[in-house]
């Protein structure tokens, strides 16, 4: 009976490890999983809030809250002064992305200077200072993924941060009225094509895709000076 009584004992010892050892590894799972899935959520939140922040106009998609300078950079507000980029319409004129590079912190630059550089393979863009101002931040996301500034222009895709010298950005035209720009300058982008380099626009007034093997590569050039490097 002793020898019965002690199995017994024995085998429930074993159940009772098991089962804390199974709650202890569920504890453990729900501990992992509760914040996996709070990130997922605020995440997918992020994500809708920058689909939300985007419109579209006659084939080009902007940013409502971001000024658009006639360099096609834009800035919008940061918690450090204006985050940088470049719109739609230029990053439909780079091929690829295969390497950016990027003000320092602290430079102070001028309106018009060559702050960054986005690299094609054997083609690069300068970017200019589309403002007065000091460098605050440069996007090392870009460095390390060249290619997000042509997959996001409008959020990971951003270059750097600026802190404006003046409120001139202001004048720059914003919301709508930055898409109804960008529509504008895709209309004198077909019109450039055709009238200076002999091209006829695709159908439907679309930008030539892809830009840059349809303008070969001095007419690309002379896109880019006239359309990117506007002061």
């Amino acid at each position: 009976m002793t020898t019965f009584v002690s199995f017994l004992e024995t085998v429930g010892s074993f159940l009772l490890g098991v089962v804390a050892r199974s709650a202890v590894f569920m504890a453990g799972l729900i501990a992992l999983a509760v914040p996996a899935l709070l990130l997922a959520l605020a995440w997918r939140a992020l994500q809708r809030r920058r689909e939300a922040a985007l419109a579209e106009v006659g084939g080009l998609s902007y940013r409502r809250d971001a000024y658009y300078a006639p360099n096609h950079t834009w800035l919008a507000p940061a918690a450090r002064g204006l985050r940088v980029g470049i719109d739609d319409f230029a990053q439909r004129l780079i091929p690829s992305a295969t390497a950016v590079e990027l003000p320092r912190r602290g430079m102070k630059v001028r309106r018009g200077d060559p702050v960054a550089m986005v690299r094609a393979g054997g083609r690069s863009i300068r970017v200019l200072a589309p403002i007065d101002g000091t460098i605050v931040a440069g996007n090392g996301a870009v460095r390390r993924e060249p290619g997000l500034v042509k997959r996001e222009p409008y959020g990971r895709g951003w270059l750097f941060g600026i802190a404006p010298a003046d409120g001139s950005y202001l004048t720059f035209p914003q919301d709508r009225d930055g898409g109804g720009w960008l529509r504008r300058e895709r209309e004198r982008l077909d019109r450039y094509v055709e009238r200076e380099l002999g091209l006829v626009a695709a159908d439907g007034g679309e930008l030539p895709p892809p830009a840059p093997s349809t303008l070969g590569e001095e007419g690309w050039q002379k896109v880019v000076a006239t359309f990117l490097h506007a002061a």
